[in-house]
This record gives structure tokens, sequence and C-alpha cells, in this order.
């Protein structure tokens, strides 16, 4: 008999401006970045259900409370890691290549999936380009942005 191990739910550190919560994501059906792109929800999400990393705490958190949440390698980050503003050695994905400004300052770039839907709902999934970035998939919230371009588009 094989026996399967279940993916380890996601690291994430949710952004509020002042306040941050890390944790591990607790959904089934969005446990792991693969299971979310594969299966994505019909609309955005009003809701992510988060384990706290120091207390094992399970919390709801709105979506409309939140910045932006980082689906992240490490709960460290790196702090001194100087962002690539345009990466040519990204991997080619298919989108709109983007650059957002925060209303805290904060600037990213990313792949954004072309369709209706980043258009019109209250928030968007975002693939970072920069290689080297802690960052593997952020869901920002559009009441947070102060400004965003489009610097291209990206095709295979």
């Amino acid at each position: 008999m094989i026996e399967t191990i279940s993916p380890r739910p996601e690291k994430v550190v949710i952004q509020f401006g002042t306040k941050t919560i890390k944790g591990y994501l607790e959904s089934p059906a969005w446990n792991t970045i693969e299971e979310l792109l594969s299966n994505a929800p019909p609309s955005s999400p009003e809701a992510f259900r988060v384990r706290h990393l120091e207390s094992d705490l399970v919390e709801e958190i709105s979506v409309k409370d939140v910045k932006a949440v980082f689906y992240v390698n490490s709960f460290d980050g790196d702090s001194d890691h100087n962002h690539l503003n345009f990466h040519t050695r990204a991997p080619i994905v298919l989108g709109i290549w983007m650059r957002f400004q925060f209303l805290d300052g904060e600037v990213m770039e990313g792949i954004v999936y072309n369709s209706i839907r980043y258009l019109v709902d209250p928030g968007f999934f975002l693939l970072p380009t920069d290689p080297s970035s802690n960052n593997k998939l952020v869901y920002v919230v559009k009441s947070w942005l102060v400004d965003h371009r489009v610097l291209g588009l990206r095709k295979l």
C-alpha cells in the first residue's frame, strides 16, 4: 500500500498596514498554491482562515481589513533584499506584468492573470517576478493601492 503525504499548509504573512500576522493557511481548498491555482474559486476570497504561528489559534480574517496576504518561503524574510524591478531571468508566465504601489509606499511587481476578474474583484493574485523574492504568491487588496501600472504583457 502506498501512503501519500498530504502537502503542508502554506506559510502566509498577512499585513494590515501597522499590524502583521504570521501563520499557516487553514483551508481545505486553499492549503497549497497549487491547489489554489488549479481550483480557483469563482470569486475573490472574503476571508482567510489562518493558524497563528505563535499560538496555534485558528482565526478567520476578513479580506476587507487586509492590505495583502503574502505566501512566503520563510517567515524570516530578508529585509536587506534589494528588489529587482525588471527581471530578465524571471520565468515567462502568461499574464500582465504590473507594478503596484501600496498606500504605505511599498512597491511590488508581478504577473496578474489577464481576466475580467482582475478588474471587477476587490483583490487579485499576483505572481512575483523577482526570482529571489521570499514571496511565492501575493493576494493584493485593491483598496490598499495608490497606483498601478502595466509594464508589459508576458506570453509563452
